[in-house]
């Protein structure tokens, strides 16, 4: 059992999840389709004036990690008939995002709903202290009539995602179970290489397969926020005033940096790290060109595919954690990412009518048809089991998870809903792995500052310039720390840091 440092009761809450899910499997010979049935939904009583069968457009704005998603397809088309909702959605490549995001706000004309994929923005708290959202305790009240947001939402996610203590984002749900690491277990085998179990090893046998196919030019990793954790990166670091230092201005963040400057020293990344996309990575890993990528674990089914097609022994498979030398790079999920705000300019009427959709979605049964599709055209069940259509692959992606909201799935970024059962079942296997390791997250990824959302950005790429020199051996490892050291006494990352350890003391104590 992992011992907690951050999140117990999010952890409970999914390892909880995991032992029902299994109980139900084991008590009835089937896989997870012994779902609660979502609670009674009934349109909220303060917006009698709107006519609730009658469908409604939804202008809004998201994202997408892949393909941009046809709306018009038999899914999507089952989904809008469902919520009785015509879509009119601008879908954003994920890389893309965060500047389309900025320009859109900073424009002060808003979609009436967009996604926010981090709450730790300058731009979006600015946008939120000014007006620009529905504030939803003044639409929903008491929550009475949005039962299904109240009970599937667990109640650390929604102080999680709270600013200033008032609701503006429906979170979007996600379990603990979530990245991954990609890699290349044929490769190893191909050269005697056990499955790595520390990051030493890991990295040992990437050197001999890079030496061992010169030709191929292999690129062995990528620069990996999440390795952080395997030099002690997530344990809370206080200065001599009580502030909590930020991560990139602590002696762990500066070994982390030390480390990888000998991992590009032994010729395993590529000269350009510092400006590759996450989609850049990603087609580097799945074309045989990159032998690491970090991401959600479900992803793996979907590279095997791909290296397949190149040749049909290569294949792509998922380590959960590598122990290091002061903890391990697993990364667990905090229980969301970012959410969903309305724009202050819909109608109350239209707001409450966008919640009630919502609220709607998350229920475990509606979640399950944004996750799997619909019974008879996405999938069959064969001896109690869902077995996806080739319609599925095509049709289903996580971008119906990037526009609405959904039910706690412990299961859902392990899990491929086109890939058989026996796959989804070895990679569960594999995930519950990293409960094996101590549980921590980055409390960055949930505390704030307000005065460090306004003062990072100033330096934000200067600093970038400067752990990339240091990586690169541009500069020496003593010219970085006495950066890191000076930018840790300036007055306004001293009060941040305070601010910090006050967030600290609010979300996770």
């Amino acid at each position: 059992m992992a011992r907690l440092r951050f999140g117990n009761k999010i952890l409970t809450l999914a390892l909880s999840s995991v032992v029902c899910y299994t109980m139900a499997a084991c008590g009835t010979g089937k896989s997870e389709r012994m779902l609660p049935k979502p609670d009674a939904v009934k349109p909220p009583e303060q917006a009698a004036r709107w006519d609730w069968g009658k469908p409604f457009t939804l202008n809004a704005l998201s994202n997408t990690p892949r393909e941009i998603p046809d709306l018009d397809n038999r899914f999507w088309t089952k989904v809008q008939d469902l919520f009785k909702v015509k879509l009119q959605a601008e879908f954003v490549p994920l890389d893309d995002y965060e500047t389309r995001l900025r320009l859109v706000l900073s424009s002060g004309s808003l979609p009436e709903v967009l996604v926010v994929n981090t709450l730790d923005d300058g731009v979006f708290t600015k946008a939120v202290k000014q007006g620009m959202f529905w504030e939803l305790g003044e639409l929903a009240g008491d929550w009475s009539d949005f039962p299904n947001l109240a009970k599937y939402i667990p109640e650390e996610v929604w102080k999680y995602t709270s600013i200033d203590g008032k609701r503006y984002v429906i979170p979007r749900v996600r379990p603990l179970l979530d990245g991954g690491l990609h890699w290349r277990p044929d490769l190893f085998r191909a050269l005697g290489l056990p499955e790595p179990a520390t990051l030493d090893d890991y990295i040992g046998g990437l050197k001999q397969i890079v030496d061992a196919y010169p030709e191929r030019q292999y690129v062995g990793l990528h620069f990996e926020e999440s390795f952080f954790g395997a030099f002690g990166g997530f344990e809370p670091v206080y200065n001599g005033e009580g502030g909590l230092v930020h991560k990139y201005f602590t002696d762990a963040y500066t070994d982390f940096v030390a480390w990888y400057r000998s991992v590009y020293a032994m010729g395993l990344m590529s000269k350009e790290f510092a400006v590759l996309k996450g989609s850049d990575k990603e087609y580097m890993f799945r074309s045989d060109k990159a032998l690491t990528f970090q991401k959600n674990m479900y992803h793996s089914y979907t590279y095997d595919q791909d290296l397949k097609k190149l040749d049909p022994h290569y294949e792509a498979g998922v380590i959960t954690y590598l122990n290091g030398p002061d903890g391990h790079t697993g990364e667990f999920g905090v229980g969301y990412t970012g959410g969903f705000v309305i724009s202050r300019e819909v109608p109350k009427e239209k707001a409450l009518r966008i919640l009630h959709m919502y609220n709607q979605a998350v229920s475990s049964e509606v979640t399950e048809q944004l996750l799997h599709g619909f019974q008879g055209i996405h999938y069959r069940v064969v001896g109690g089991e869902r077995v996806p259509t080739e319609l599925a692959q095509k049709e289903i992606s996580n971008a119906v998870m990037q526009i609405f909201p959904n039910a706690l799935d412990p299961w859902q970024k392990v899990i491929n809903t086109a890939a058989p059962k026996e796959w989804n079942d070895r990679m569960k296997e594999t995930a519950r792995t990293l409960y094996g390791a101590e549980h921590a997250i980055d409390p960055f990824r949930v505390i704030r500052s307000e005065t460090w959302l306004k003062e990072w950005p100033k330096i934000q790429d200067e600093y970038i310039a400067m752990r990339t020199a240091a990586i690169m051996g541009v500069i020496s490892m003593d010219d970085y720390r006495e950066y890191v050291r000076k930018q840790r006494e300036q007055p306004q990352f001293r009060k941040a840091f305070l601010e910090f350890a006050e967030s600290y003391e609010l979300m996770f104590q």
